[in-house]
């Protein structure tokens, strides 16, 4: 299969191209950049092609151009037309210009990108002859220049199909007419105020003297009814004013008009001759029929009435009113009051139903009739077209669909759910019953997504979302909000219970493993529960309500659920208050950094950890444990842990300036730090700016955060090991490590964890295993260094056991940076006594 793909963007262009290399390798992919390209290509040359895939917006035009060319010179080329945005309107014009389908350009339209083009091509392969665009030529008069190139261009932007002659003067609007003698031209668009003839004139030239019977629609600058009266009297099909037109406006109109014209055409025909009426119906696939109104008798229908109803035209002959009993039961009443209702001297309006076949099969239907009238105005027959629009429907349907549900597990979207919701609000007030709205987040999700990529996480949403479906009563609502998240909405409640056994039963659901990739993956849930009338009256209300239970749910330790309380919102409000005060800090220069002192074996001062403060204008001094994990939580903590990092070097670089060059800052690294891209960058900038040299940077990383990605981590190691700064482990003995991945990692520390040290020497567990960790240092080449010193005891057993360096309140608490240089120009080269470090 030979496709060519129109395209200016290299990198779209470059995935397509190798996934479908991939995914079908029997697709043969040509690559233009342009709709020049793509016109030389296509329609000047006999260039085998199958398949067009055509960018809607392209640096040359609109791709929609390209659909009409390509539809009116090789019909037989399946074109897909992509676009950037998903919207219903896009889609349509899409459609109606000609194309077989739409792609969205979303995450994951790649995914499926062979199964939508050969799906595509079948569907254009069943339909032969049926593909070629409509082109309707329109002659527009108008000597309004600006007018006349504001039409064109949204012409050739949004409907190509439309071919546009102008004419600026009524003399060259008759010449033109002339030259086309009616055969080159569908409808006429004249302004009331084209100089040379009034409309009056023309219509009357038109009409009476030259009897064309072209559709002529006249736009008004200032029009008022009696002037649209007058008009549409002298033979006009419509009148526009120019300050109220749109060009759906007048799109639909200028094909009404041609609509209309067609039908009195088809009208005069059924007079000249029903018989050519049948030979020509007998061809087509629309149901045909001409009834006699007076003897209520059918006179024809084309043989497509069977293709459609499943009935014969013998059977309609001897009941002509059989075919109304296999209208859809829904739909027949409302059907038959509209026949009912229409004028039997007037066309009828355009009614759409559905039949149901002997067969079981439902096909959908739009019907137009209209009456055939005599030369006195009589009306003599009723006839009318039956059109198969079961396809169409079914488009419509599917751009419905994707607006209202989740691409890619199916379920309804936020849009979807937020009407459901307030429709239950509405019920559940008018019944005085419960509602339960239920957020749903899955636990450590992100983790699955980044380890083993984004269609594992795809595919986990996927089996997530169907196995929920599955164990949910029909009535109860499942939605995916977007990423990992999910709304459950439960309606006619007698008792919250039923929503807690219900999240229970969410929970328990997920217990069993999901294969993924063909291995096991075990996910659990977090779940926020709020009730109506409980806890809010409103949508927005219930919903940051259920919100709020679910960071509690998260915060109790996952895998769980938590209904809403009012403390619960207080908390939250305060949570949300200290986050934006914590932004602001960053600006107004609240943080700051203490120094606590490491003490090398002989009580000299070899280094200091910087650790972040927050002095609140308001609270005072913040604990760095009731920030830090939020900043982490909302991503602050890569604005802030870019701040600590510039701001130690620079400290530390005008320490060395005043006379004490190897002291070393040790900066700790949080896990959402280690899982940022261009965390290298980052501590190169840093240093450049400070001119500190790298050797004299130590960054902490905490056991756990190590083994969340070995891997990553590991790479990301060896380079910032390659920069020259010292890499240590931080509360090491508290996490889970594999002592495999330790012994590879580029380490030149390990700090042994407080717990540890505190129960030293009287606890003998302790001792024990503050032993282990310093034999395991020593057999690995690593320094150590002891957190929590606080006795005399405690150092001296440390330095017997070997430690290289030591911190805690004995040696130095952490001090302001302005206390550490008094301290520095007290005692510049070594500290005697380690209480002194306090003073």
């Amino acid at each position: 299969m030979n496709l060519i793909y129109v395209e200016d963007n290299p990198l779209d262009a470059d995935l397509t191209r190798r996934r479908l290399s991939r995914q079908a390798p029997g697709m043969q992919l040509e690559l233009v950049g342009t709709l020049e390209q793509a016109r030389q290509r296509l329609i000047e040359s006999a260039a085998p092609c199958d398949v067009l895939l055509i960018d809607m917006n392209l640096p040359d035009g609109n791709g929609l151009e390209l659909v009409a060319q390509v539809r009116r010179r090789r019909p037989e080329i399946t074109v897909l037309l992509l676009t950037g945005c998903g919207d219903e309107e896009v889609a349509v014009r899409a459609l109606r210009g000609g194309a077989d389908d739409y792609i969205i350009k979303d995450t994951r339209y790649l995914d499926t990108l062979a199964a939508t083009i050969e799906s595509a091509r079948q569907r254009h392969r069943a339909r032969p002859g049926a593909r070629a665009a409509p082109l309707l030529r329109v002659l527009y008069a108008d000597a309004c220049t600006s007018d006349v190139e504001r039409l064109r261009r949204h012409l050739r932007q949004q409907a190509p199909h439309i071919a546009l002659d102008v004419a600026d003067h009524g003399q060259d609007l008759l010449a033109a007419l002339d030259r086309a003698d009616g055969s080159m031209i569908d409808a006429v668009l004249i302004d009331s105020l084209l100089p040379g003839a009034s409309t009056t004139e023309l219509l009357h030239e038109i009409r009476s003297h030259r009897r064309l019977d072209l559709p002529v629609v006249i736009i008004s600058g200032q029009g008022d009814e009696e002037a649209a009266a007058h008009t549409l009297r002298l033979g006009a099909h419509d009148y526009l004013v120019k300050r109220d037109l749109t060009l759906p406006r007048l799109l639909v109109s200028l094909e009404s008009a041609c609509l209309r014209v067609q039908l009195e055409r088809q009208r005069q025909a059924l007079a000249e001759s029903e018989g050519r009426l049948r030979e020509l119906a007998s061809t087509i696939d629309d149901v045909v029929w001409l009834l006699d109104p007076v003897a209520q008798r059918l006179l024809y229908v084309s043989p497509a009435i069977d293709r459609i109803w499943g009935l014969s035209a013998a059977a309609l002959q001897a009941d002509w009113q059989v075919w109304l009993r296999r209208i859809h039961p829904e739909d027949r009443r409302r059907t038959l009051r509209d026949l009912r209702s229409a004028p039997a001297d007037r066309d009828a309006g355009e009614l759409r139903f559905r039949v149901v076949k002997p067969s079981g099969e439902v096909r959908h239907v739009q019907l137009r009739s209209f009456a055939v009238q005599d030369e006195h105005g009589r009306t003599v027959r009723h006839a009318g077209i039956a059109q198969d629009v079961t396809e169409q429907h079914l488009q419509e349907m599917r751009i419905q669909h994707m607006a209202y549900h989740d691409a890619l597990t199916g379920l309804p979207n936020r849009s979807l759910v937020l009407d459901r919701l307030e429709q239950g609000l509405r019920m559940a007030g008018t019944h005085d019953r419960l509602l339960a709205v239920l957020f749903l987040d899955l636990d450590r999700f992100k983790t699955i997504n980044d380890t083993l990529g984004h269609l594992a996480g795809d595919e986990l949403l996927r089996q997530v979302a169907r196995r929920l479906r599955q164990r949910l009563p029909p009535e109860v609502t499942l939605a995916r909000l977007g990423g990992d998240e999910f709304l459950v909405l439960m309606e006619d409640l007698d008792d919250p219970a039923q929503a807690a056994r219900l999240a229970e039963a969410i929970a328990g659901e997920l217990d069993a493993p999901f294969l993924i990739g063909g291995q096991d993956l075990h996910v659990s849930a977090s779940i926020g529960v709020s009730l109506y009338p409980r806890d809010g009256t409103d949508e927005q209300t219930l919903l940051r309500y259920a919100d709020t239970a679910l960071y509690k749910a998260k915060s109790a330790g996952r895998n769980t659920y938590r209904f809403f309380s009012p403390d619960m919102n207080a908390h939250a409000h305060e949570r949300l208050r200290l986050e934006n005060e914590l932004r602001q800090a960053i600006e107004r220069g609240e943080l700051c950094l203490h120094y606590q002192p490491q003490i090398d074996c002989r009580g000299r001062l070899s280094g200091v950890e910087a650790l972040l403060r927050w002095q609140h204008p308001r609270r005072g001094l913040v604990s760095p444990n009731e920030f830090i994990p939020m900043a982490e939580e909302t991503g602050l903590i890569h604005v802030v842990g870019d701040w600590v990092l510039d701001e130690a070097c620079q400290q530390v670089r005008r320490w060395q300036q005043l006379g004490h060059p190897e002291l070393r800052v040790a900066v700790n690294l949080s896990v959402r730090q280690l899982q940022r891209r261009g965390l290298d960058q980052t501590v190169r900038s840093a240093l450049r700016r400070s001119g500190l040299a790298p050797a004299h940077l130590e960054l902490e990383i905490t056991e756990s955060s190590m083994m969340d990605d070995p891997l990553g981590t590991m790479a990301l190691l060896h380079t910032l090991r390659g920069i020259g700064v010292q890499l240590s482990v931080d509360d090491f003995g508290t996490g889970y490590s594999s002592l495999s991945y330790l012994k590879r990692f580029p380490l030149q520390r390990l700090k042994i964890d407080r717990s540890f040290v505190d129960g030293i020497p009287d606890d003998g567990e302790d001792l024990a295993i503050v032993e282990a960790i310093v034999a395991l240092a020593r057999k690995l080449n690593l320094r150590i260094v002891a957190e929590g010193v606080e006795t005399g005891a405690q150092r001296e057993l440390l330095a017997r056991l070997g430690c290289d360096e030591m911190q805690g309140f004995l040696l130095g608490r952490p001090m302001p940076a302005c206390d550490l240089e008094a301290l520095l120009a007290r005692s510049p080269q070594a500290v005697g006594d380690p209480v002194s470090l306090d003073a």
